[in-house]
């Protein structure tokens, strides 16, 4: 995942030049930052109206499952159970018995992620776009409608389809029936069952992208707006994560870097757009599978015709290589199977916004696309040392044909759920190198190759993992209170 947008410049480690920098980055001036979410003009009575059908847990079927039973406030629009999260990292369906093959992703400020099909982004050098881990729905509309028809989640079917009718008549005979009619005009209920549905998932879309869902309220906003200052350790996380003094993305570099920003990248200006720490792009990371997932169990055809796994544990989830290319008309691909546009395993890199928010510090949280890490500083390390063994300085070289071959000591980490070195970030394990400002060794043309300095072998030390861990907690929303915006009429009003 190169990224030719970042500059990379000689550290300025002494003298006082140095000194005066990390003054200035540990204390911001105050300023206002205009954040669009703020300027949004979702009208207030589809907002509400959104509220209520996003936390209605009759809208499945069985009823017992709501939009909000996956993407609970409290742990930052994801997934609220925190057992669940620890001992298994996907999660059960309406019906009993079933469940995703993903963890579910969070909704928070997913109002900023481009939408569309994903696209090849010759900037980013990368694909980006689309929702959902794999980014196969084009838009927030599209996303609230998927999860209400699919079977291992709401599971509103007959006949073996998707059933408009049934979730129409959900919702004429709930507790939200009089305000959609309110919204959408006494005669709603006689449109047909699939305008009804799409009705329904403007109002909760509408919801999803209101401030109440992103409302930039956490400590590191606090931080940028002056109103907080970081510790030392969430600030040397701050400088880890970005790889500048003062955390903006065109500042001077500091020491290290980790270039978490390469792919969770911030805003260039953030009067025109905050950050929301991510670019979208889709990467293979070189995860492991995650024993525990639901989905191997779920090999009952009889049960589940429609939402069944016939490969059983030898399933392999291939991201957004398992949709786009039948979405341009081509076969469906097959794991290591022909991969012209290398997308096989890849998978969305979500926003950092939210990555700890939890309702206690006891709460457990799994990351990643299958749930299977459990805590923020197991990620930091998997991405530190993904190509490492326990033997000092040896490194695994997945580009071989047989990786695990030889070696001295045990990996780390288990083999990766898609191991295919044309897509895998860094396959050959390739040193960061001094300060991470430039890899220890050239690619056969000559050039860095950035890549080493994103994931397998960063050289970070202990203390720095914990140090990016303690700035993550700062994304956390719910540190300070933001007024709400004015509504049309105060506007006007003071205007006048």
């Amino acid at each position: 995942m190169r990224q030719p947008r970042f500059q990379h410049f000689a550290s300025v480690t002494t003298g006082c030049l140095a000194l005066t920098l990390v003054t200035v980055a540990s204390a911001p001036q105050s300023r206002v930052v205009v954040f669009p979410a703020m300027a949004r003009s979702e009208p207030e009575q589809l907002v509400r109206l959104g509220r209520q059908l996003f936390r209605d847990k009759s809208l499945s079927n069985p009823p017992g499952l709501a939009c909000v039973s996956c993407h609970a406030p409290e742990s930052g629009y994801s997934y609220p159970n925190g057992a669940i999260n620890k001992f298994v990292g996907t999660v059960p369906g309406a019906v009993k018995g079933r469940g995703g093959n993903r963890r579910p992703p969070s909704l928070a400020y997913a109002a900023f992620l481009p939408t569309g099909v994903p696209h090849y982004d010759t900037n980013a050098i990368a694909w980006v776009g689309g929702l959902f881990w794999d980014g196969r729905t084009p838009s927030a509309e599209r996303q609230v409608v998927e999860p209400m028809f699919n079977p291992n989640e709401m599971n509103n079917r007959a006949g073996g389809k998707p059933s408009p009718e049934m979730v129409a008549r959900k919702i004429m005979a709930s507790t939200s029936a009089p305000l959609f009619a309110e919204v959408f005009g006494k005669d709603v209920f006689k449109r047909a069952a699939t305008e009804i549905c799409a009705l329904a998932a403007k109002a909760i879309a509408s919801y999803e992208r209101s401030p109440e869902v992103s409302p930039f309220t956490s400590k590191y906003d606090a931080y940028l707006e002056g109103k907080a200052q970081l510790t030392p350790d969430e600030l040397n996380g701050m400088r880890l994560v970005t790889g500048t003094l003062n955390g903006r993305p065109n500042g001077l570099p500091f020491k290290k870097s980790a270039h978490c920003a390469d792919c969770h990248s911030l805003s260039k200006d953030l009067s025109k757009a905050p950050d929301i720490f991510t670019n979208s792009c889709f990467a293979n990371l070189g995860v492991p599978p995650n024993p525990q997932n639901l989905f191997y169990n779920m090999t009952d055809k009889a049960s589940n015709p429609e939402g069944f796994n016939p490969s059983g544990p030898d399933y392999v989830d291939l991201g957004m290589g398992a949709f786009l290319y039948e979405h341009y008309g081509w076969p469906k691909r097959t794991a290591h199977g022909p991969d012209p546009l290398r997308i096989l395993g890849t998978f969305k890199a979500p926003s950092l916004r939210n990555v700890d928010k939890r309702p206690r510090p006891s709460f457990v949280k799994a990351y990643m696309h299958n749930g299977v890490f459990k805590s923020l500083k197991e990620v930091v390390h998997f991405y530190n040392t993904r190509n490492l063994t326990t033997q000092e300085g040896e490194v695994i070289d997945f580009t071989r044909p047989d990786p695990y071959a030889d070696l001295k000591g045990k990996p780390l980490w288990p083999r990766p759920e898609y191991l295919d070195a044309t897509t895998l970030i860094n396959p050959t394990g390739m040193g960061a190198g001094p300060g991470s400002r430039t890899p220890t060794m050239t690619n056969p043309g000559g050039l860095p190759d950035l890549d080493a300095m994103q994931i397998g072998n960063l050289l970070l030390s202990e203390k720095q993992e914990w140090a990016i861990v303690s700035f993550l907690k700062c994304l956390s929303d719910g540190y300070f209170e933001r007024p709400a915006p004015p509504r049309p009429e105060q506007k006007k009003k003071a205007t006048r």
